[in-house]
């Protein structure tokens, strides 16, 4: 009974509520609604969020307030349908992820704004893309989607710059017609650092006359970019390539060629100077000049001595900007080159306060230092350099470089060889290195490692004329190529044909083959290079290659003109001097030969100052002169000794060092005795004299008399190769009883012992007319 009773009561109750008819929303429904709505039986549209959905009545919020609806009064529920979930239902019907139209439409669909969904555009577009990357369209509409950075989607923006590069190389693959999508491709490698990439895209897009606009402006941004890659070489191929076939420069390649010409002018390359000045001007015309355009025509001032023009030009570059640390370690470097280290070492305390050049700023006071002679100094400065966390592998050569200066025996390969075991080693880095090792092997004589280490470096690409001329140097001795050896000299000679050491080591190459004529050409070529009166005064302070030149040239000279005779005493140990010396010997010195040499050895006894000599005759016809080679292995405060040349008649000439070791000379057979020695101010002008010691070592050191063919230009000395005196008239031409040799002499008990190492003669060559002899 009682069962029947609820079975009533709920069918009573059902009648009374009546059907209630609320339209089905379709699942595949393809409108967007950002917000639920309900559609009213009265045609009244509500839109809002449903809060609950009961059997008789619909609570809802809009924008009002709350509201419920009886479900008698809804005609309609639209529910909420985002545009994640429509595009969800348009994956599922029609949608064909192997056609350019799909993905194309989807792609487009996406990017609406009522859509807004990026993301899913760029990859649908993206994907339309590799479909068929020569339509146009699709990149039209890809292309400006990068630059809304839809994080959502791409949370790492390197991710959608990798993308973006990869449209654009496949526009430039297939040549699709958009205006500046090569620089966009350009630049996008360069954002993701694919470097190399972008230099071979620019090549690539280079390759063409550089009249059309397109190549010029390639050619413009190669430049920039193989510069900041350290490309220099190739950087500056491009801007000479630019510059020759009329594309012009920019600002950008502007100040870099400045840049170049100032290194150029600072390496001795002269003609870049007036470029400098010539590029600045361009720049300040057309409105862009910079600060650092003003530093690098200063630095070029600098060079000149220019020091007012250079500190003009200083002030306008802190004007325009470059006032960091950066720029004053620039300026420091600067006048360190120019010996203002004071002005130097003041720039370098500004830069040294910060820490954007800590390595930098040490590498400098480092050169400013060792400038200065403070070895120590410096060398601790480099050694902290190499140490700092971003200190580049270049800090540790300079260090390495600099300990070697200061320490010629030490060995610097273990110290290169942690270079050349770092993690990330460059080619650079490997040719430098080896350059360091092909040197040290160099200077050390072990000629077959200077080879291999210089022909790494030079397989590296450091090929520069200072390498090739070390190369050619160090094909001297066994396993040598001579050929190679001219290879390398000819690039030194051609690129540097103002560099004498070029010429000089060419000389010697060739005077080694025995080609002593073009030997004394190439000499020719390094003293043209020099002024004709420092040629003719043979200065000891003179540059070195000119002296080795002229000495080069002089001992050619005599090659080819003259004959001579020599005596190196090599005889059995202890002999008498033999050989048709006569031998003086008294006052207590002795006179024999020992290991190749004729010694002069023993205390001065009996008398003092008077003289022990050996002597020899002298029948040369056509005498030009007389050397020998001495060592003073002991003498006194009083000891002196002296090469000698006299006559029957009591002329001569007696070339001696005085006791405090300078060098001087006597003319014998006047009424008087005439001396003078080379300091002698008096007389420096009558005979040119170059003021010389002989010191109070050990080493050999090289004494010469040389006679005019005619005899009236008089006797001329030399002392280890440079004329210290001349126009000292004596003329051995027709005197008789010519005798050459040496002589010693020291006061009572004083001890000496002189080394005759070797004694020669010299004479003109015999020329032959009419079968005559003269």
């Amino acid at each position: 009974m009682k069962k029947l009773s609820l079975l009533l009561s709920a069918l009573l109750f059902l009648s009374s509520a009546g059907p209630v008819t609320v339209e089905a929303q379709d699942g595949d429904d393809l409108e967007i609604r950002a917000l639920d709505q309900i559609v009213l039986t009265n045609g009244n549209r509500f839109e809002g969020r449903i809060l609950a959905e009961l059997s008789d009545l619909i609570q809802f919020e809009t924008g009002t307030g709350k509201v419920s609806f009886p479900r008698t009064d809804v005609k309609q529920i639209l529910y909420r349908n985002p545009p994640e979930k429509v595009y969800e239902t348009r994956l599922r019907h029609g949608f064909d992820e192997a056609s350019f139209e799909s993905q194309f439409a989807t792609g487009r669909w996406c990017c609406d704004p009522a859509v807004g969904l990026i993301g899913k555009a760029i990859q649908h577009l993206e994907a339309a893309v590799k479909i068929d990357p020569a339509r146009r369209e699709s990149y039209l509409v890809l292309l400006p989607l990068y630059q809304l950075n839809p994080a959502d989607d791409y949370p790492d923006p390197q991710i959608l710059e990798v993308s973006q590069c990869q449209t654009l190389l496949a526009a430039v693959r297939a040549r699709v017609d958009i205006d500046g999508i090569d620089e966009l491709a350009v630049s996008s490698l360069i954002r993701i650092g694919e470097l190399e990439a972008a230099v071979l895209l620019l090549t690539e897009l280079t390759d063409g006359p550089v009249t059309d606009p397109n190549v010029a402006t390639g050619l413009r941004k190669l430049v920039v970019l193989l510069d900041s890659m350290g490309r220099n070489e190739e950087s500056r191929n491009a801007a000479m390539r630019l510059r020759s076939g009329g594309g012009g420069s920019d600002a950008e390649v502007l100040q870099r060629e400045i840049r170049w010409a100032v290194l150029d002018y600072g390496a001795g390359v002269l003609d870049s100077r007036d470029s400098i000045e010539q590029m600045v001007d361009d720049l300040i015309e057309g409105g862009t000049i910079s600060g650092e355009a003003y530093l690098y025509r200063g630095t070029a001032r600098l060079l000149d001595g220019d020091l007012v023009d250079a500190e003009s030009d200083f002030k306008k570059a802190f004007r325009a900007g470059s006032v960091d640390a950066v720029a004053a370690t620039t300026f420091a470097l600067s006048f360190a080159r120019q010996g203002h280290f004071e002005k130097a070492l003041d720039l370098l305390a500004s830069a040294s306060a910060g820490t954007q050049v800590e390595v930098d700023w040490r590498l400098v006071e480092a050169y400013v230092l060792e400038s200065q002679g403070e070895t120590e100094s410096a060398l601790e400065l480099y050694q902290e350099a190499s140490l700092q966390d971003e200190a580049p592998w270049q800090a540790r050569l300079l260090g390495i470089e600099a300990r070697r200066r200061a320490e010629s025996q030490w060995d610097p390969t273990g110290d290169v060889q942690k270079v050349l075991r770092a993690e990330l080693l460059t080619p650079a880095a490997f040719a430098e290195c080896s350059l360091v090792l092909g040197d040290h092997a160099l200077t050390r004589g072990r000629h077959a490692e200077a080879r291999r280490w210089l022909e790494y470096a030079i397989a590296s690409g450091l090929d520069g004329p200072d390498v090739m001329l070390r190369l050619a140097l160090a094909q001297r001795g066994p396993g040598g190529d001579p050929e190679r050896a001219r290879e390398a000299l000819g690039r030194v000679t051609s690129e540097q044909p103002k560099s004498p050491d070029g010429w000089n080591v060419l000389a010697e190459l060739l005077h080694s083959g025995g080609d002593l004529e073009a030997a004394r050409s190439a000499l020719e070529q390094t003293l043209s290079l020099f002024p004709e009166k420092m040629r003719e005064s043979w200065d000891p302070e003179a540059p070195a290659p000119l002296r080795w030149a002229m000495r080069a040239l002089r001992r050619i000279d005599r090659t080819l003109g003259e004959e001579y005779w020599f005596d190196d005493f090599e005889r059995d140990e202890n002999s008498s001097l033999q050989n048709n010396w006569r031998e003086e010997e008294a006052y207590g010195i002795s006179i024999s030969v020992v290991d190749g040499a004729a010694l002069l050895d023993g205390i001065q006894k009996h008398q003092p100052d008077r003289l022990t000599t050996m002597k020899r005759e002298i029948l040369t016809p056509r005498l030009t002169g007389i050397r020998t080679t001495l060592r003073l292995l002991a003498g006194g405060p009083g000891t002196r000794v002296a090469f000698r040349i006299e006559d029957q008649s009591g002329g001569g000439v007696v070339y001696f060092r005085d006791p405090d070791g300078t060098l001087g000379f006597a003319v014998l057979g006047g009424k008087e005795i005439d001396m003078v020695r080379t300091d002698d101010s008096e007389m420096a002008e009558e005979y040119d004299l170059i003021a010389s010691v002989w010191p109070n070592d050990d080493r050999a050191h090289q004494l010469e008399i040389v006679f005019s063919d005619d005899g009236k230009e008089g006797a001329e000395l030399w002392f280890d190769g440079v004329r210290v005196a001349r126009g000292i008239s004596y003329r051995p031409a027709r005197k008789s009883g010519l005798t050459a040799g040496f002589s010693g002499q020291a006061p009572l008990d004083e001890h000496y012992k002189l080394a005759v190492m070797e004694f020669e003669v010299f004479r003109r060559k015999a020329k032959v007319v009419r079968e005559r002899e003269f």
